[in-house]
């Protein structure tokens, strides 16, 4: 199987594997791996008795585009790394240090277009969860930049897709088990159109839409409420909780 073969099947798993599914992105995980692939190539300089090629790759998108990647960023970009990796051994080549991609969001990349900087970084390696954290502060900044919401979580406490997250990235998000819902949840006890999140005047609120089964928040029934962070959300006998998304670098 080729390799960007199993990247795009590592990519089906993480959106399949859970009950919420958000991914409308006109950028594909495979169309990234070829801007990979072609900078890695390009890079190429002749060393003795080698081929040495970049280590440090910058996957650049326009924000718009980069918002509907938000829950999987940092899976993602470490399975580049890896797949990179492997391709860079399988043709024989070397890099001065660890294999690292980072996406950004730069306005200046048109829509639907990927724009990879790479080069060639002796630097010391920073730790897995530093390098996790920077790369879920940069999706911090393009969500807050592109729509002007604070980004949060909602992570599901109970059911199949138990400690799953979905990141709350719009000023408006409708959930529901309809499949034209911002946030689908696939359980019985939750309505087509269950509720919406709705981000203003510096407060997210929550609004019941006439649910069968009911929504509350911290265990109390509620037709609207304010959300604080680690509240905890009930639609009928799916539970999830209201969370503030990770941003800095751990010192």
């Amino acid at each position: 199987m080729a390799g960007l073969d199993r990247f795009e099947q590592f990519f089906e798993r993480i959106v399949e594997g859970t009950i919420m599914r958000f991914f409308r992105s006109p950028i594909q995980p495979a169309e990234i791996g070829r801007k990979l692939e072609r900078a890695m190539e390009d890079g190429r300089v002749v060393s003795v008795g080698s081929v040495l090629v970049p280590n440090t790759y910058r996957a650049e998108m326009h924000p718009q585009d980069m918002v509907a990647f938000a829950d999987f960023v940092v899976p993602l970009s470490r399975q580049m790394e890896g797949w990179l990796a492997e391709e860079i051994a399988d043709r024989g080549y070397r890099t001065l240090g660890r294999v690292r991609v980072q996406i950004v969001g730069d306005e200046q990349v048109p829509r639907r277009t990927i724009r990879v900087e790479a080069q060639t970084s002796a630097t010391l390696d920073r730790p897995a969860i530093e390098e996790d954290q920077i790369q879920k502060t940069e999706v911090y900044r393009v969500i807050r930049e592109s729509t002007g919401v604070p980004p949060r979580l909602l992570r599901v406490m109970n059911g199949p897709g138990k400690d799953r997250t979905f990141t709350i990235r719009a000023a408006t998000t409708s959930v529901g088990r309809g499949l034209d819902n911002d946030l689908v949840l696939e359980s019985t006890d939750v309505s087509r159109h269950h509720a919406q999140i709705e981000y203003r005047d510096g407060s997210y609120h929550l609004t019941d839409l006439g649910s069968t089964n009911g929504s509350r928040v911290n265990g109390q029934p509620v037709q609207r409420a304010i959300l604080r962070d680690g509240d905890e959300i009930e639609f009928g006998s799916l539970h999830l909780q209201f969370l503030p998304y990770p941003v800095g670098v751990p010192r």
